[in-house]
């Protein structure tokens, strides 16, 4: 779909269009990546009749972003929002937590860390968009597949989605101020 082919094109030799090959692949190198055919193919696959509509509605989305207020460099140049999810393992949709903040211990992120980031909530018009789950649910059962060939228990998953936007118009954006860093956590789909 022209949504995600937007996005710089990486070598085709690397793209997994089987979902099993890519949860092979992220269990031994710990990272895959996936075709734009496997992405429309799930939301697809969920019933959506129109997977690269689906998907470019969520655009409508990403202009909607309200700036961070928590970059300590003073900068105005990302947008972001936030929702917190549980995927549990024996049933696949994510069910939307309660809002709450963003954490970072120092020893992750030593420039945004230690502070309670409280980021406006992940509009409710894309969550319950039904591409949102068709994305969602299969990216956990992906995880869960590729922890199960690395003889792991398949968890139920806590899931934090951030929708975020760099702004690059005055120069140069900064995606990610605090330079390399982990987040914290297991698994991240961009």
């Amino acid at each position: 779909p022209s949504a995600i082919m937007k996005l710089s094109q990486p070598d085709p030799l690397l793209l997994h269009t089987d979902a099993g090959e890519a949860a092979r692949t992220l269990a031994d190198q710990g990272f895959a990546l996936l075709a734009p055919e496997v992405l429309a193919g799930w939301v697809a696959g969920r019933g959506v009749a129109d997977p690269e509509a689906a998907l470019e509605s969520f655009a409508t989305h990403w202009q909607n972003l309200p700036a961070d207020a928590y970059l300590r460099d003073g900068g105005r140049y990302r947008y972001r929002r936030h929702a917190s999810l549980i995927q549990r393992a024996a049933q696949g949709d994510a069910e939307l937590q309660p809002h709450r903040a963003h954490w970072q211990p120092t020893t992750y992120n030593a420039l945004h860390g230690g502070i309670e980031r409280w980021f406006e909530p992940v509009e409710a018009g894309m969550l319950a968009s039904p591409a949102w789950q068709a994305l969602i649910a299969p990216l956990g059962q992906l995880f869960g597949e590729a922890e199960s060939l690395r003889g792991l228990p398949r968890p139920d998953w806590f899931i934090e989605a951030h929708t975020f936007r760099i702004d690059t118009r005055n120069g140069v954006g900064r995606p990610t101020p605090e330079g390399a860093h982990r987040d914290g956590v297991d698994l991240v789909a961009v």
